[in-house]
């Protein structure tokens, strides 16, 4: 019996992907002078999406040729990089008009039907557990989760299953008893590798990684959303 909904959060409940890429794009832009921000870095966010901060940080380091404008070694340079870029989103991009303006709301109905139900709901998200109560609060959903767990409060990121195994353990359900709704082929393996059960929908992002994987039945892959409803139905009966 299924008694748990778990949300990814970016690019499931919000398009805050495209909003990092964007933030990344403009960085890059002023460290190599750009007249325009730099589009490859969208490019360089689509392949990697649902990857951590530091995998992300390190392909636009090494793909854009920022090494050579960043102090340091490649360590401190991704990490300089990745402070740059949180910087940029949080001020520019993360804010309230725009984080509502690119929220999903077929997803946020479901979590929010779900909770109706009488089902525990949670997020587990690469974002920082900071970020990620910032963005849930302003989504108006944050009142509604019996748990967020962030990237910071586990040792191992996406694909590896232990922030969806924690995220079980603090709702109290076993990884059976779970479904994990997520956008990209990362995602998913993480919940495939903790046992438990997963929708994915596709995103503006994922859509070309959800079709290549080969871990989830592509009859649970969402690429459009008013499908949504009709799946979880369907999933929740052969539960």
């Amino acid at each position: 019996m299924i008694r748990a909904f778990i949300f990814d959060l970016d690019g499931t409940l919000v398009e805050t992907e495209l909003l990092k890429a964007k933030a990344y794009a403009s960085v890059s832009q002023d460290l190599l002078r750009l007249s325009a921000p730099d589009e490859r870095a969208i490019d360089v966010y689509r392949r990697i999406v649902g990857a951590t901060d530091e995998t992300a940080a390190r392909a636009m380091v090494e793909e854009l040729g920022l090494d050579r404008v960043l102090p340091g070694d490649s360590e401190a340079g991704w990490r300089e990089l990745n402070r740059l870029q949180a910087d940029r989103y949080r001020s520019e991009f993360a804010t309230g008009d725009g984080l509502r303006s690119v929220a999903y709301e077929h997803s946020i109905e479901l979590l929010r039907a779900q909770s109706a139900s009488g089902k525990l709901v949670a997020v587990a998200t690469s974002s920082f557990t900071e970020d990620a109560e910032r963005v849930t609060e302003e989504l108006g959903i944050r009142s509604v989760l019996n748990a967020l767990v962030g990237r910071d409060q586990v040792t191992n990121g996406k694909p590896d299953p232990e922030i969806y195994l924690k995220t079980s353990e603090i709702l109290g359900v076993e990884p059976d008893e779970v479904v994990v709704v997520e956008d990209s082929a990362t995602g998913l393996e993480a919940a495939v590798r903790a046992g438990m059960r997963c929708i994915a929908i596709a995103s503006a992002f994922s859509g070309d990684g959800l079709r290549a994987q080969t871990l989830l039945d592509q009859r649970w892959c969402v690429y459009d959303p008013s499908d949504l409803q009709g799946v979880v139905a369907r999933h929740l009966r052969e539960a």
